[in-house]
């Protein structure tokens, strides 16, 4: 091969390599918040502010949890808030439902660690929901232990 052919097949790959940077990227955000060992308390709100990349868009929002092998329920009831610049305007009930009714996790992971993710709103504009609440709401347990992190991942609508 010439040595011109050589500088062209590497100037195409330097034109190509380039234009990938320039596509459309979706700007998905996350937030993770590790839970106390001790527990999660029904009194202890867990806050999020959600990041937007861009205000023109509109997003979807996903809740995920993360729980270890020793959790000893087989769902996760939550309360979720999702508040405007000054009250809540949404309040979602969320039942995780965390292994079958053979003890099996359901979630995606490994080992000792396990992540379980739901779509709580779509569709949401980011100058209506500047932050989320989570409030763990488990009937007859004032302190819930082995879910180790919560949190939120913002994504653009495909709508």
């Amino acid at each position: 091969m010439s040595r011109w052919k050589i500088v062209a097949a590497i100037a195409m790959i330097s034109v190509m390599s380039c234009l990938g940077g320039c596509s459309l990227k979706q700007d998905t955000m996350a937030q993770f918040k590790t839970l106390p060992g001790e527990g999660w308390g029904k009194d202890m709100p867990i806050k999020f502010t959600p990041e937007y990349a861009d205000s023109a868009l509109i997003y979807d929002i996903q809740l995920s949890i993360r729980h270890n092998n020793s959790y000893q329920y087989s769902n996760l009831s939550l309360a979720v808030d999702m508040v405007d610049s000054v009250k809540v305007i949404h309040r979602k009930e969320v039942d995780f439902e965390l292994s079958d009714s053979y003890g099996n996790w359901k979630g995606s992971g490994f080992g000792a660690l396990y992540q379980t993710s739901v779509v709580i709103a779509s569709g949401i504009k980011p100058s209506d929901v500047n932050s989320i609440v989570v409030w763990q709401t488990m009937e007859n347990c004032d302190v819930i232990k082995d879910v180790i992190d919560i949190g939120i991942t913002v994504t653009p609508s495909k709508k």
